[in-house]
């Protein structure tokens, strides 16, 4: 997860309504009880309900972006659990302010450089060439006034938050491409 500190991710455990029934962090607006979604500023708090009810119901992951109570940007992940007690796991990152200035499919495309993906392996994750994945990378590193490739390849590893699933192979034919 490149240098994502402790105090910038939380790994919380839901009841199949959506209360927290255990958090990693101890902060005092954030108490057993309160239902995930009460974390999140009133814009969002629909969607990450919406989000929670859809792992419920069709016992699939999810991932999502929120701004918390406290104004900052969380990219959040939630996984379906078989446990009656708790059925949902939340895993939520803080997103440094540099990585916000990027689109959001810059941030895919960075995302997972950062997290060791091949410009092949990123094009055929999102079905788009390679040209294009080398375009958005190419804004990024303009956007973030890296002077190289490698600067960003660094920034990435540095900053980049975990993908949200596993990603897929490039495929047997498909070489490689140098970033």
């Amino acid at each position: 997860m490149g240098n994502v500190t402790r105090e910038a991710m939380v790994v919380a455990l839901c009841d199949w309504q959506g209360r927290v029934v255990w958090s990693s962090t101890e902060k005092p607006h954030r108490e057993v009880g309160d239902y995930l979604w009460n974390y999140a500023t009133q814009q969002f708090r629909a969607s990450v309900e919406e989000v929670f009810h859809e792992v419920i119901a069709l016992r699939e992951s999810r991932e999502i972006e929120a701004i918390d109570e406290i104004g900052e940007v969380v990219r959040g992940w939630l996984w379906p659990l078989d446990s009656p007690e708790v059925a949902v796991c939340f895993l939520g990152v803080k997103i440094s302010p540099e990585f916000l200035m990027l689109s959001s499919r810059e941030r895919d495309c960075v995302t997972l450089l950062g997290n060791g993906a091949s410009v092949g392996e990123i094009a055929a994750e999102f079905e788009i060439s390679a040209s294009t994945v080398h375009t958005h990378l190419r804004r990024a590193r303009e956007k973030l006034r890296l002077s190289s490739m490698e600067a960003l390849i660094s920034f990435a590893a540095r900053n980049s938050p975990t993908p949200s699933g596993p990603r897929r192979s490039a495929p047997a034919a498909a070489e490689p491409q140098e970033v």
